[in-house]
C-alpha cells in the first residue's frame, strides 16, 4: 500500500508542476531537450543537453568540465509499484524508489563515465564547460504496458579549480506507455524544489551499496567495488 501510495503522488506531483507550476531548482544555464517516444517496441531516443553560464543565477565559476548524473524512477501502474532494470538498481533506490541510472559494471554513477574515472564515452554523454554544452544520450525501453518512466538529469562540475561537485542545473523528463503499448512524451521542463532533495537521497543511496557492490568491469577496466560520490551542493 505504501508503494501505491508513492507512485499516485508522484504523478499527481508532477501534473501539478506541470499545470500550476512548482518553485524551480539551480538553474545556472540553459537546457535543450530533444527526442520523440516510439512504440511498438517502446523506446525514446533523446538528448539532454546543458550549458553551462554562471551569470544567469549571479554567480561565477570556471568549470573545466561538467557533466551528467541521472536518476530515474519506474512505476508499473498495473502492478503499482517501482520497477527496476537491475537488483542494483533496486539495491541502491530510495525509500521513494529513486535510484542513480548505470549500466551494469559501471563503477562510478557519473553517466557515461568509464571505470578509469576520467574518460566519458561519448555516445552516453559529452561533458561541456562554461558555454559549452554537456550533453546526455540516452534511450530507455523495454519496459511493460503501463509504465511511467521519470527521469532527472543532474550537471555537475566534474574538473574545476573553484567549484568542483558543484551542481549547476537540474532538468526533467518522462514518457508513458499506455495498455496497448502505446509511448508518449508526458513532462519535460527544467525540474522543480524537492527533486533536489531526491537527487542528495539518490546520491547517499548510491554511496551506502557502493561499498558492497563487488567487483565492476566496465570492460575498460576491473574496479573491486563502485566508488563513492564526493559531497554536492548546488552552485
Amino acid at each position: 500500500m505504501r508503494i501505491r501510495t508513492i507512485g499516485q503522488l508522484a504523478v499527481a506531483v508532477a501534473l501539478v508542476c506541470l499545470f500550476s507550476g512548482c518553485a524551480p531548482t539551480e538553474e545556472c544555464g540553459s537546457w535543450a531537450f530533444s527526442g520523440t517516444p516510439q512504440s511498438h517496441p517502446d523506446q525514446f531516443p533523446l538528448s539532454s543537453a546543458f550549458t553551462f553560464n554562471p551569470s544567469t543565477c549571479g554567480k561565477t565559476c570556471v568549470c573545466d568540465i561538467d557533466a551528467m548524473i541521472q536518476m530515474t524512477w519506474v512505476y508499473d501502474a498495473t502492478d503499482q509499484t517501482n520497477i527496476y532494470a537491475t537488483s542494483a538498481d533496486e539495491a541502491r533506490a530510495t525509500s521513494n524508489g529513486w535510484n542513480i541510472d548505470r549500466v551494469t559494471g559501471s563503477g562510478y554513477g557519473w553517466y557515461g563515465l568509464l571505470n578509469d574515472g576520467k574518460t566519458f564515452y561519448s555516445n552516453w554523454n559529452t561533458p561541456g564547460s562554461n558555454g559549452k554544452p554537456n550533453t546526455l544520450y540516452d534511450e530507455p525501453g523495454g519496459w511493460p504496458n503501463n509504465t511511467w518512466f521519470y527521469a532527472v538529469d543532474v550537471a555537475v562540475c566534474f574538473k574545476s579549480d573553484t567549484c568542483v561537485n558543484r551542481i549547476l542545473g537540474y532538468y526533467f523528463w518522462s514518457w508513458v506507455i499506455d495498455g496497448s503499448g502505446n509511448a508518449t512524451e508526458f513532462i519535460t521542463s527544467p525540474a522543480w524544489k524537492d527533486l533536489d532533495t531526491e537527487f542528495q537521497n539518490a546520491l547517499a543511496g548510491w554511496n551506502a551499496w557502493a561499498p558492497t557492490s563487488g567487483p565492476q568491469d566496465d570492460g575498460t577496466k576491473l574496479l573491486p567495488n563502485a566508488v563513492s560520490f564526493p559531497s554536492m551542493s548546488d552552485l
